[in-house]
This record gives C-alpha cells, sequence and structure tokens, in this order.
C-alpha cells in the first residue's frame, strides 16, 4: 500500500460513516461487573509525514475518559495496528515513535487540542491512517568561564504558556543533558517557537568547600529569561553548533539542624526546590546525619524552597518547609523543626439510589489550593468498604480531589463539618487533626454539545469550543469552571461534567495552549459568548456561530 503525505502534518481517513451520538455513552457495569466486550473494531496505518513510509513499531493509543478504556497498540512491520472489540465512546487516538513527533487525530499542530472520534456499537472504522512529522534536533556545548566543557547540564526548550492564571515558561519536550564533553543533543522537538535553557546542578552538593555555581542560562547566552532570544523550528529542522559560556557566580551554602516536633533528629532527606516555570525544579538536596545535621552546598543564587522530609516505614512523615533567598552568601545554624501531618477523617457518600454502583477502591488527596505553594508527595487516601477514609496532609490550604477520577462520576461538593468548601478549600493547621469530612460524589453528569457554523450558515469542522464560568472569582478554582471540546468526526463537539451554574460558551477559530486560562483572554472574549445556565444532569445542545 502506497501512501502520498499531505501538506498537513496529520492524516485521516474514515470509510464507514457513523451517526452523530451525542448523549454519555451508557455504562454497561452494574454492582461494579467487569464490562462485557465491545464490538467495534478500529485499524489504520501510521506513516512517516516526509517520505511516506510505514512505521513499524510505532506506539498507538486509543483512550475514552467516560467508561475508563485506555489501550494500546504496535505497528507491524507495514505500520498497520489494529484494536478489536471495541466499547461504543468518545475516542481520542494518538501515535508516537522515537524521534518523531507525536500526535493526535484532529491536530493541524503538535501543541493543538486533540479531536475526539465517536465509535458506535458493531462499527468498523477503516483507514485510520496517523502520519508523523520528523522531530527537529538541536545540539550545541555547554562550556564554563575558561571554555571548558561542562558536564550534567540540563538542556530543555521552553514556551510561554498560561498556568493556573499566570504567564510561565514551562518544558516542551524532552530533555538531555551534557555529556563530558560539554554536548548535548535535543531530539523529537516539535515545530514552534521555544526558548533554549541550560541548568547547571552542582554535583558535589554535600562538599563545604563548593564555593562555585552556575545560573540558569537562557539562549544565546543571559540569565534573565526576558532578554532571551526564541528560536523558530520548522518540521524536520537541524539546528546545530550552539554553544553558551555559563556565568560563575558565588554559591550559597546551606547548614543547620532538622528535629522532629518533639526535638529529636529528624530522620530523612533535605531537598531544595527552585520555584520557576512550571512547578518546582530540584536544585540540590542531601541527607540529614543521625544528630539531626545538614549542609548542601552549590546553590546557585535564586528563589528556593527548601524542605525536610522524614520518611518510616509508614511512609511520609514529619515535613518542615522554609523559603530562602540564596545571594552567595553562606546561610547557617537554620533550624527546621518538623510539624507532623494532619488527619482529615471523613466519609465518601452518594445519593442512596446511586450508592450501589459506586466504584471500589476509589482514593481522594489533597493538593495545594494557591498557585506556586510547593505540591508535597502524598499519599492518597483509599475509601474504605463503609465509605470512611483518613487523608493525611501537611499544613496549609488545600483542595480535595478525586485520584484517578472515573468517567461517570464527579464531586458534587466537599463540606467540614456542614460548610461547603468545594472551591475553598481546607484549611489544615499544624498539629490540628480535621474531622468531619464529606466528599460527596454524583453521576449526574452535566453535558454540552452542539454543532458550529460560519456566517455563510456553513458546518465549521475545525474549532475550540469553550465553556467558563460567568462568575470571575471562580475563574480561580482552576478546572473546575471551566471546559473545552474540540469536533468529532461529525462536527459536533461535547464538553461533560461541568459543575452546574452559569456559564459562557463561544467558539473560536484558533487557541494557543493554556490561553484558555489567561483571565484577560477570557474577559476579551466574553463579550462573544452565550450565556447559558447548566443544571445537575442536564444534557443540552447549544449550536454556535465560529469566534474569530
Amino acid at each position: 500500500m502506497t501512501h502520498t503525505p499531505a501538506a498537513a502534518l496529520f492524516a485521516l481517513s474514515i470509510a464507514a460513516a457513523a451517526a452523530a451520538q451525542t448523549g454519555l455513552p451508557a455504562d454497561p457495569r452494574s454492582n461494579n461487573a467487569p464490562p462485557p466486550p465491545g464490538t467495534a473494531t478500529l485499524r489504520g496505518h501510521v506513516f512517516a509525514a516526509d517520505s511516506g513510509l510505514p512505521l513499524r513499531k510505532a506506539q498507538v493509543r486509543i483512550a475514552a475518559g467516560e467508561i475508563r478504556e485506555n489501550r494500546l497498540a504496535t505497528t507491524d512491520a507495514e505500520g498497520r495496528y489494529e484494536f478489536k472489540e471495541v466499547r461504543a465512546g468518545r475516542y481520542t487516538v494518538s501515535a508516537a515513535k522515537g524521534s518523531y513527533v507525536g500526535l493526535s487525530y484532529g491536530q493541524q499542530r503538535p501543541l493543538d487540542a486533540p479531536k475526539p472520534l465517536q465509535i458506535l456499537d458493531n462499527q468498523t472504522v477503516e483507514r485510520l491512517d496517523l502520519s508523523l512529522p520528523r522531530g527537529s534536533i538541536i545540539t550545541g556545548r555547554i562550556v564554563d568561564e575558561f571554555g571548558e566543557p561542562m558536564s550534567d547540564v540540563q538542556m530543555s526548550v521552553q514556551r510561554y504558556q498560561f498556568v493556573q492564571g499566570q504567564r510561565r515558561l514551562v518544558p516542551a519536550g524532552r530533555q538531555a543533558s551534557t555529556d563530558d564533553m560539554g554536548e548535548f543533543r535535543l531530539f523529537g522537538v516539535a515545530p514552534g517557537q521555544y526558548y533554549l535553557s541550560a541548568t547547571w546542578r552542582s554535583t558535589n552538593l554535600m562538599n563545604a568547600d563548593d564555593k562555585t555555581a552556575y545560573a540558569p542560562m537562557y539562549f544565546p547566552g543571559t540569565d534573565n529569561p526576558a532578554q532571551a532570544q526564541r528560536i523558530t523550528l520548522a518540521v524536520g529542522q537541524e539546528l546545530g553548533d550552539v554553544v553558551m559560556a555559563l556565568k560563575p557566580m558565588r554559591a550559597t551554602r546551606i547548614s543547620g539542624t532538622a528535629t522532629t516536633s518533639d526535638g529529636r533528629p529528624l530522620m530523612g532527606s533535605i531537598m531544595v526546590m527552585a520555584a520557576g516555570g512550571f512547578g518546582f525544579n530540584m536544585a540540590g538536596g542531601g541527607g540529614i546525619r543521625p544528630d539531626g545535621g545538614f549542609m548542601v552546598s552549590g546553590i546557585a543564587p535564586g528563589e528556593y524552597t527548601l524542605r525536610a522530609q522524614a520518611f518510616g516505614p509508614a511512609g511520609p512523615g514529619e515535613t518542615a518547609t522554609v523559603k530562602i533567598t540564596a545571594t552567595g552568601e553562606d546561610i547557617t545554624d537554620l533550624k527546621l523543626i518538623g510539624v507532623p501531618p494532619s488527619i482529615a477523617s471523613g466519609r465518601i457518600i452518594a445519593d442512596p439510589a446511586a450508592a450501589a454502583v459506586l466504584p471500589p477502591g476509589l482514593m481522594i488527596t489533597a493538593s495545594p489550593a494557591d498557585p506556586g505553594v510547593l505540591q508535597m508527595n502524598m499519599t492518597p487516601a483509599r475509601m474504605a468498604d463503609d465509605g470512611s477514609f483518613e487523608l493525611k496532609s501537611p499544613p496549609g490550604r488545600m483542595r480535595i480531589n478525586l485520584v484517578m477520577q472515573p468517567g461517570t462520576w464527579t464531586i458534587r461538593a466537599i463540606r467540614l463539618n456542614g460548610t461547603d468548601v468545594t472551591d475553598t478549600g481546607v484549611d489544615f493547621k499544624p498539629n490540628e487533626d480535621v474531622s468531619g469530612l464529606e466528599v460527596e460524589l454524583t453521576n449526574k453528569l452535566t453535558t454540552v454539545s452542539g454543532l458550529v457554523t460560519n456566517a455563510r450558515g456553513e458546518a465549521v469542522k475545525d474549532y475550540w469550543a469553550i465553556a467558563f464560568a460567568q462568575d470571575r472569582e471562580k475563574w480561580k478554582v482552576v478546572n473546575r469552571y471551566q471546559g473545552m471540546g474540540r469536533p468529532d468526526q461529525d462536527g459536533r463537539f461535547k464538553i461533560s461534567g461541568l459543575p452546574p451554574s452559569d456559564y459562557f460558551i463561544v467558539a473560536l477559530d484558533k487557541l494557543d495552549p493554556g490561553q484558555q486560562g489567561d483571565p484577560e483572554f477570557l474577559d476579551a472574549i466574553r463579550t462573544k459568548a452565550t450565556a447559558i445556565t447548566i443544571r445537575e444532569g442536564e444534557t443540552r445542545t447549544v449550536d454556535l456561530k465560529i469566534q474569530s
């Protein structure tokens, strides 16, 4: 079989026509019995976009969150793949291989959100062919102030994106470390615009005499991200001979003691996390001595969070966290006093009629409610047979979330002793346990679907439908009051699981990654949007006009 690559990065054809199916797929499970096998078949090929040749041993994944389906197949020598006994549902289909750029059905650009594929019972979907572009490559060399090669420098491409309403540089692909010759090779980079960063990590953190550090550097050679030069990469482009010299700076040495809340040495480890970009980056760390003393060297100037964590047979124990500013001067006699985790006890509840089909073994976890707060590694709490749970959490304001949320269940409300804390979070205070926590679940999910037309009344097959709360205060609750839908092969979008509330909904012809999290962007598009009210369990149709 031959394949002629199209101008687009991604080619798809579906031979079998399918009628639109707008409702949620019925969950065949009853009393948690395993679902029966599906009756649909999905098959196709994976090709190289530049040559049209088949790609063998490419990985193809189909996933449908609403029915908790996730399957993987590998292409054969002819680039063929096949999924049998596929259950009806709304799937994303993606393919990946080595140095090629992974893509999903419906993506015209690698950073676009994928389109869903609606699969029906007894349907055979043929020629679902995916064409993968070859990734770009960046090679170069990192040296010190004397022109000597530097090994173990972490290299990454980054791009600006809105994360929790803030514009930040975030990693945008694979990372690589320099070798003993100071050379690096970043491969499989998707076409786009990036900033190249080089981050030095001391390999001698426990050496008290280590007084040299190197600040993070951005191409072509600045430690200020605002002055970094943007790199534009085309499909399969090779950018070579990139050379950057890192600037030496006086390192900070941090020493002190870490003790438990009752004064004993805290047996565990020290971690130094650098704030910036997406989340926190490990900048250093080490063990705590038997007497509770610790020392970390080689910390470059910047803002950090220092965390002492105790570990034991029962998992993570007491923690102590402090923010520091490294200026090149040593920080000595730092005293870290651990705080035991708070224990939140409560129950997971549901409507009596639905409780019988509540999935067993549900787990919940806590995560910081405020942007920029260090995310601790916390053990999720598992629901007992009677619905009760005990959740451990460090101090701070935390939001309660479901772990691996089932596609047919969502959080209706979270109450603490009768007070709704769903959006505000729970304030865990040091040395204080929390009881009376209720996590109420519902399987009465909301669904908004529809078609989009242009000014001439013609159906639009490529767009982004965005729903967001009318109340601006709810924009601060990341991801809860916001949804996005892409059209399936019939041009229909669907947004499921939004909490009951008043929303704006709008269809746009383009959307940059993370842009829907920018409050200024939402303010700008709300005047073009349609106002709707969604009630619990409601399924409604809203047809839209495309907006530029």
